[in-house]
């Protein structure tokens, strides 16, 4: 019988100088159980990358002392291969540039399109042996029905706490 594990989360470093952004995307992306390092600005950020490696970087575009495409320019320097993915409001207007990083979403963000690029901008692990799949019959559905209402669950908390009036923007649009 074929045998799998399913891989762990992925090591990201969230950079943003909104708190409250950051909280909510540490928020979406722990369901998928990934660890997150926060920074909030690009030189703390580049303060966490000479000392951890990370297999995603997420930066916002407009921050103070350090635009998200100067950081992620820096970062490309040191480590070529470094996955970064931008977040921005601007969407429109950095689509028409180019922009050193492998992918960009317009805030808002919504759970699937964070999977989504973040399934297109790392490298996926090989399938490790050492754990049996389920047996046959087993009820994936009910997997899915938890996952809906995790899902609702983070949308209510998102939506009864305002921790800053970006987040609020952010949530609208959820």
């Amino acid at each position: 019988m074929s045998t799998a594990t399913r891989s762990p989360g992925k090591s990201i470093l969230l950079v943003d100088d909104d708190q409250g952004v950051r909280q909510a995307l540490k928020l979406l992306l722990s369901i998928d159980r990934h660890t997150v390092t926060e920074a909030a600005s690009g030189l703390e950020a580049m303060q966490h990358l000479s000392g951890s490696t990370y297999d995603l970087v997420i930066t916002d575009y407009l921050m103070p002392e350090m635009l998200g495409d100067e950081l992620a320019r820096r970062i490309k320097k040191r480590t070529p291969a470094q996955p970064i993915l931008m977040v921005t409001a601007y969407l429109e207007k950095l689509a028409q540039t180019r922009q050193p990083v492998d992918a960009i979403l317009g805030k808002p963000i919504s759970l699937d399109s964070l999977r989504q690029a973040l399934a297109r901008s790392t490298p996926q692990p090989a399938i490790r042996t050492g754990t049996k799949l389920p047996a046959r019959g087993f009820n994936f559905a009910g997997l899915a029905n938890r996952a809906s209402s995790t899902t609702s669950i983070l949308d209510e908390i998102l939506r009864r706490k305002r921790p800053t009036r970006a987040l609020q923007d952010w949530e609208t649009n959820l």
